[in-house]
């Protein structure tokens, strides 16, 4: 983002002291700005959210149908602040200028990404405070720079696009690292949300845990599986990576130890998402002995195996 030229921000004043910051739509801000030709009208709302200081999005009941929203002078302004720290527009300098300045951690494809550096990701899911989500839509919109929030997805995708959700939690700081001055996710995390959440992929956590194998704190694995009550997905993930490589990438005593502690009583789906997908058979023992009904395809597993442990 940027300082808006005079014109635009009489606009943007304008409206502002109309609406403040509650929704109106196209016709209804031809008429507080007194444009009645659409084209100059639509370029000074485009101009308004390519630089930050408006959000748009389509109207659930008629799809054909923008509705527009400012972003309050307070949060522009913060915004620019930190864009005055970053080095660059691009969005890690952002993140770097927003470190100590706003709350967040970086989720998801990409914070696995850092560790696996396996399949880079199309885009970017960052963890915001609620009430600082405007400060980030302001921050981060730029021309070649597509914004979904909370699910609602931008008009259309761009070379970078970014992803917020305003789940940020407290909690969540201790199981995160800072990298470049950025803060992720850790990879302890990372593995166990993909497993019980898929958030990031499977395949994502199954990458982590094959190239950070040596490196991950296996005490907070451990707590979080338990935590996240998927001790049984968790020891069978490792006994399958272990099958696939043909070499002990974890020990068997901590997938032993894994083993004594799981409920075994009822027979589960893993992963439960693809519950319908056929069974792979080629995994039956392990199947077997985790009480498990494996739907993990053995050329996905095989794939990532092969990238980054027998190359």
């Amino acid at each position: 983002m940027r300082w808006i030229p005079p014109w635009l921000a009489k606009a943007y004043a304008t409206i502002y002291a109309e609406k403040g910051t509650d929704v109106f739509d196209f016709s209804e801000a031809g008429i507080i700005l007194g444009i009645r030709d659409e084209r100059p009208l639509a370029k000074t709302l485009a101009r308004l959210k390519r630089l930050g200081h408006l959000t748009v999005r389509r109207d659930p009941v008629d799809p054909r149908r923008k509705l527009f929203r400012l972003i309050d002078p307070r949060s522009v302004t913060l915004a620019l602040a930190i864009q005055s720290r970053a080095e660059s527009s691009d969005l890690l300098e952002k993140l770097r200028a927003a470190s100590g300045v706003l709350d967040y951690y970086v989720n998801g494809a990409y914070a696995a990404y850092q560790y696996h550096r396996y399949s880079a990701p199309g885009s970017v899911d960052v963890s915001v405070k609620a009430e600082q989500l405007p400060i980030w839509i302001a921050l981060l919109s730029e021309k070649e720079v597509a914004i979904s929030v909370d699910g609602v997805p931008a008009e259309r995708p761009s070379s970078v696009n970014v992803r917020l959700h305003s789940d940020f939690q407290e909690d969540m700081l201790e199981h995160t690292k800072v990298i470049e001055r950025i803060r992720y996710l850790s990879p302890e995390l990372l593995i166990i949300k993909g497993l019980a959440q898929d958030r990031p992929s499977l395949e994502d956590a199954l990458a982590i845990l094959i190239s950070q194998s040596r490196k991950l704190d296996l005490r907070r694995l451990l707590a979080l599986s338990d935590a996240y009550n998927i001790d049984r997905y968790f020891g069978c993930v490792l006994d399958i990576l272990n099958f696939e490589s043909r070499k002990s990438l974890f020990g068997r005593s901590l997938i032993d130890r894994i083993f004594r502690k799981s409920n075994l009583q009822v027979k589960l789906d893993f992963p439960s998402k693809l519950s319908a997908e056929p069974l792979g058979e080629h995994y039956a023992t392990i199947s077997s002995k985790w009480n498990l009904r494996i739907h993990l395809s053995r050329a996905v597993v095989s794939k990532i195996v092969t990238d980054l442990v027998r190359a």
